[in-house]
């Protein structure tokens, strides 16, 4: 686009993302932004696109090269705000490579923010709950984090997210290996942990009578 995108103000990037559903100019203007140079443009160009994400995520698919780059820009803000957005676009069908898993893995264990981690962990459980592949694509990568995590103050609210990934469309053979994980706890902890425990616990007895 000719003219600078308005993204300044948090009115002016909602009703850019608006405009986004039927422009694909602007998504791929906001693209660029994220791809920048510029510190702050970045921010307000990820926060946009998080919210073009939230109402339609399908109109980003063909940008996801250049919004993913932003895994890589050093601000947090960036980061969460693109993290929120792959995992909306993941459960529109986007598949990701590597290089931009491993980019989500080191926000998973980024010791400056814990947004960005929080972030990261729900971009892998939402990604690994939108397919059978997906899944056990990603499923080392939560495994880790869950032994990493545990204990943890933020792990309450991974659990939420660990619940969901394990009630999607999740593999047999992943489903098994999240139960197992949390099968001790379902058992022996208390409180919140042992409640969430429980759900995954019982979303995996429920797929494997589906099974049958």
């Amino acid at each position: 686009m000719a003219e600078e995108l308005k993204i300044g103000t948090a009115e002016e990037r909602e009703a850019l993302a608006e405009q986004a559903l039927v422009d694909e100019d602007i998504v791929d203007a906001l693209a660029q932004e994220i791809a920048g140079s510029s510190r702050i443009r970045r921010q307000k160009a990820a926060s946009t696109v998080a919210l073009i994400a939230s109402k339609d995520a399908s109109v980003l698919l063909p940008y996801a090269d250049d919004i993913a780059s932003g895994l890589t820009k050093p601000e947090a803000q960036t980061r969460w705000e693109v993290l929120h957005a792959l995992d909306q676009m993941g459960k529109a069908g986007q598949r990701y490579d590597e290089d931009v898993l491993v980019a989500a893995e080191d926000s998973l264990y980024d010791e400056t923010n814990g947004f960005v981690r929080e972030a990261a962990f729900h971009f892998f459980c939402g990604y690994g709950s939108a397919s059978v592949d997906n899944s056990e694509e990603v499923w080392t990568q939560i495994d880790e984090a869950i032994q990493c995590y545990h204990g943890n103050p933020e792990f309450t609210d991974m659990l939420m997210q660990l619940v969901a990934f394990a009630e999607g469309n999740i593999s047999l053979a992943t489903s098994s290996a999240l139960a197992q994980r949390m099968k001790f706890d379902s058992e022996n902890a208390s409180g919140t942990l042992r409640m969430r425990s429980e759900q995954i616990v019982a979303a995996h007895k429920k797929r494997l009578e589906r099974e049958k």
